[in-house]
C-alpha cells in the first residue's frame, strides 16, 4: 500500500478525467488537515485561510492550471470540490481503517483515476456514464452529498464503528495525495462492458445500502412540511395559493428557473439564495400592485410578511432541485424557509433603501 509515491504535477493533471475537470473553478489545496484552503489568498500571498463560500463572499477556488503555474505548490497536494449534480463525477474515498479486502477492491475498481491517500486509505475517481444514471439512482447524484457506509449498531443504538468507505458527490471536497497508480489502464465504460457491468452493480448496491436512510430522509421531510402547514391554518394556505395563481407571478416563475447551480460556482446555497432573492423581488411587488388593485385588495390586505416568506417558500421549492441540506433546520425553520425569509428582509430593506434615496434626491 506504500509503494506509490507522489507523481509531478504534470503527470497528474494528464490523467484523462483530471484533465477534463481542470478546467473547473472548484481547486485548491488542502491543509494538514485537509481543510480546504482559500486558493485565491494562497496564490497572492502565500497566506493560509480556510475556503468560505458563504453568501456575498468571493469565490475561494481556482482552475488546476492555476495552481500547477506556481512551481513553490508543485509537491502540495490538491483538492477538489465535487459537483455531480453537473457533471456525473463521483468519488469513492475508502478510509484506513478498512479491511485490506476493500482497499484492493478498490484499488481494482474500474475507476478513471485511482490513488493512495495520505494514511493508507484508497480514492478512486469515476465520471459515471449519463446512461447509466435512471430514474432509481437519480437522486444520488442530484440531491445527496455523501452517502456514507451504514454501519452495525449496538443495543443502545450507537454505532458499533466508523464507516469504512463513503461516495461523494456533491459540495465536499477530494483531496488528491497524487500518489496514483500510474499502471493502472483508466476505465474505458464506453468499449468495457466488465466495467460497465461493475460499476452499475456498485450503484445498486449504494441504493440498497441507502434503501433505509433515504425513507427515514422522506418521513422527517414530509413530518417538517407537515408542521409549517400547520402553522398556517386552511384558509390562510387558501389565501397565499390563491395569491400566488395571479396572472402577474407567470413571469417570476418563469425566471426564477433560468439559473442554474454552475452559474454559481457549484456553490447550491449561493444559487438558492440568488433565485429566493429574485422570487422575493416580484413577491413583495405584486404583493403592492395586489393591494392597488381594488380586486384583489382585500385578499392582498390579509396577508401578513410571514404569510409573504411563506409564499417566497412555496415558490422557491418548486425552483430548485433537492438535495440533503434541504432537510436541515436553521433557527427552528427548514433550510428553504429559513432562506426565504433572509429573501424577503433583503429585499424589503434594499427597497426601502432606494425609497430614502429617492426622497432624499
Amino acid at each position: 500500500m506504500n509503494t506509490y509515491p507522489m507523481v509531478h504535477p504534470l503527470l497528474f493533471s494528464q490523467n484523462p478525467l483530471i484533465t477534463k475537470l481542470s478546467a473547473d473553478p472548484n481547486w485548491t489545496v488542502s491543509d494538514d488537515e485537509k481543510r480546504p484552503v482559500n486558493a485565491k489568498i494562497l496564490l497572492e500571498t502565500y497566506e493560509v485561510y480556510n475556503a468560505k463560500l458563504g453568501e456575498n463572499k468571493e469565490w475561494p477556488l481556482v482552475t488546476l492550471p492555476e495552481l500547477d503555474a506556481d512551481e513553490n505548490l508543485e509537491c502540495v497536494n490538491r483538492a477538489y470540490r465535487l459537483r455531480a449534480r453537473e457533471n456525473r463525477v463521483i468519488a469513492i474515498d475508502v478510509e484506513p481503517i478498512a479491511p485490506d479486502w476493500m482497499k484492493h477492491q478498490v484499488l481494482h475498481f474500474p475507476a478513471q483515476y485511482t490513488e493512495l491517500s495520505k494514511n493508507g486509505g484508497v480514492h478512486a475517481l469515476i465520471l459515471v456514464p449519463e446512461y447509466l444514471i435512471n430514474d432509481d439512482n437519480r437522486y444520488l447524484f442530484d440531491d445527496l452529498s455523501v452517502f456514507k457506509e451504514p454501519v452495525p449498531k449496538d443495543k443502545n443504538g450507537k454505532d458499533m464503528r466508523s464507516a469504512y468507505f463513503e461516495v461523494i458527490f456533491n459540495d465536499h471536497y477530494l483531496t488528491f495525495t497524487k500518489r496514483m497508480l500510474t499502471g493502472k489502464p483508466c476505465a474505458d465504460y464506453e468499449n468495457d462492458p466488465v466495467a460497465v457491468q461493475t460499476l452499475e452493480s456498485f450503484l445498486t448496491k449504494i441504493l440498497e445500502m441507502d434503501y433505509k436512510k433515504q425513507a427515514e430522509r422522506e418521513i422527517a421531510r414530509q413530518y417538517r412540511i407537515d408542521m409549517i402547514d400547520r402553522e398556517l391554518d386552511e384558509q390562510k394556505q387558501a389565501d397565499i395559493r390563491l395569491f400566488l395563481d395571479m396572472e402577474v407571478f407567470d413571469k417570476a416563475r418563469a425566471k426564477s428557473i433560468e439559473r442554474k447551480t454552475h452559474d454559481f460556482g457549484g456553490d447550491a446555497s449561493r444559487y438558492e439564495m440568488s433565485v429566493a432573492n429574485g422570487i422575493a423581488f416580484y413577491v413583495i411587488r405584486n404583493h403592492n400592485i395586489a393591494l392597488d388593485t381594488d380586486s384583489t385588495r382585500e385578499l392582498a390586505e390579509s396577508l401578513s410578511e410571514k404569510d409573504l416568506a411563506y409564499a417566497i417558500y412555496l415558490m422557491l421549492q418548486d425552483a430548485v432541485p433537492p438535495r440533503e441540506k434541504h432537510d436541515e433546520y436553521r433557527n427552528d425553520m427548514p433550510w428553504l424557509l429559513f432562506t426565504s425569509k433572509r429573501a424577503y428582509e433583503y429585499v424589503k430593506a434594499k427597497n426601502d433603501q432606494r425609497k430614502t434615496h429617492r426622497s432624499k434626491s
